[in-house]
């Protein structure tokens, strides 16, 4: 799948290098190659972008989180996937640029290294030396200077040129399949251009990462945060190590990177201005978000514990009702017993007096109306 992919690459630069702009330059077609693959890379760069600015948004929430859920693990990593969710943010979406790139850096490095391959490092170059040195007809061909070029196909013309060549020449003064090193060790005036261009590299690179970490903020305190911190001293260190590398790498691989870097610089001066000129803008409509975000919880545990309350206290009343109904059935019979304890007590005391019910006893001096009818 790589070998696909670096002949494909490879393919494109050929068809690049047939361009009448170009005019057979090898360094103009690395040079629109390059621009071509850095612009297909550009979107994810700034969704990257935009990622990283969120994050440092919702730092000091994470922070929050991290915290409060110190000990609840499952929880906090709960809490923290909400907030990515809510607003948007990729936790790794800041690495898709590096991701995306390397791979574009290590095609386009062997695409290099198989247009500066020369015919000495050919498999079949030792068994053409060795059927001249038998014949002894003649000495063998000099085979340490041509081009023998790979990935690419023999029938396109950049292949042709450079199997005709024992220099790949750009600008009149570079040999892009030459390493510094080597120049420089056969002639120091030669190797100027060269050492310039390395220091050209140095610089693009710096300023490069200084556009990037001028823009991150620090912790309160004004010190660096300890990861943010060592990522810098890492960084502040890769522009050396881009010119050492460039001083052993064919010089086509520096035309990549020099071109590589304006491109950068750039790019890094428009997201400046796109998206970190408006980051105020953007930080107030996420801490009203933030402050929605809030107040939807408070109210919902608000409403969960009234639930919960109403819950008790409708139980606690219901045993309560319970209670009074029992009580007044008490009271109830409480006050038929006396009721009829009092009337059986009446009852005895109008025995005692006559002798008679009341329903039998007549008032004095008048008879009953049976007796006048004997009578």
């Amino acid at each position: 799948m790589i070998d696909n992919l670096i002949q494909s690459i490879a393919r494109l630069l050929a068809a690049i290098y047939e361009l009448p702009v170009i005019g057979g330059s090898y360094g103009l077609a690395i040079m629109v190659l390059t621009l071509m693959l850095m612009v297909l890379v550009m979107p994810l760069t700034l969704k990257a972008t935009k990622s990283t600015i969120k994050m440092s948004m919702v730092a000091p929430e994470l922070k929050r989180l991290q915290k409060e859920f110190k000990d609840d693990k499952e929880r906090l990593n709960t809490e923290m996937m909400e907030l990515y969710r809510e607003h948007g943010i990729n936790p790794v979406g800041g690495c898709l640029p590096i991701l995306a790139q390397a791979p574009v850096f290590l095609i386009l490095f062997q695409v290099i290294r198989g247009l500066t391959r020369r015919v000495e490092d050919s498999p079949f170059t030792d068994v053409v030396t060795k059927v001249f040195e038998v014949s002894g007809r003649s000495a063998p061909p000099d085979f340490s200077q041509r081009f023998y070029p790979h990935y690419l196909s023999p029938d396109s013309l950049m292949y042709q040129d450079l199997v005709k060549s024992t220099e790949m020449k750009f600008l009149g003064v570079f040999d892009l399949g030459a390493q510094p090193n080597e120049i420089l060790s056969q002639s120091i005036p030669k190797a100027i251009p060269y050492l310039l261009l390395i220091v050209f590299l140095v610089g693009t690179s710096w300023y490069q990462q200084k556009q990037v970490t001028a823009r991150r903020p620090q912790t309160e305190g004004g010190e660096e945060n300890n990861v943010l911190a060592q990522q810098q001293a890492i960084l502040k260190y890769l522009p050396l190590l881009t010119g050492v590398w460039s001083f052993f790498f064919p010089t086509g691989l520096s035309i990549y990177w020099a071109t590589s870097n304006t491109f950068r610089i750039g790019q890094q001066a428009y997201i400046t201005r796109a998206l970190y000129s408006k980051k105020d803008d953007m930080e107030a409509s996420f801490q009203a978000q933030l402050e929605e975000r809030k107040a939807a919880k408070a109210t919902h545990e608000k409403t969960t514990k009234k639930k919960s309350g109403d819950s008790v206290a409708g139980e606690v009343g219901g045993g309560d009702d319970q209670k009074a109904s029992k009580v007044e059935q008490r009271r109830a019979r409480e006050l038929e017993r006396k009721k009829a304890i009092k009337a059986k007590a009446a009852a005895k005391r109008k025995t005692a007096d006559g002798g008679v019910p009341s329903s039998r006893i007549t008032p004095k001096g008048t008879q009953p109306q049976q007796r006048k009818k004997k009578r």
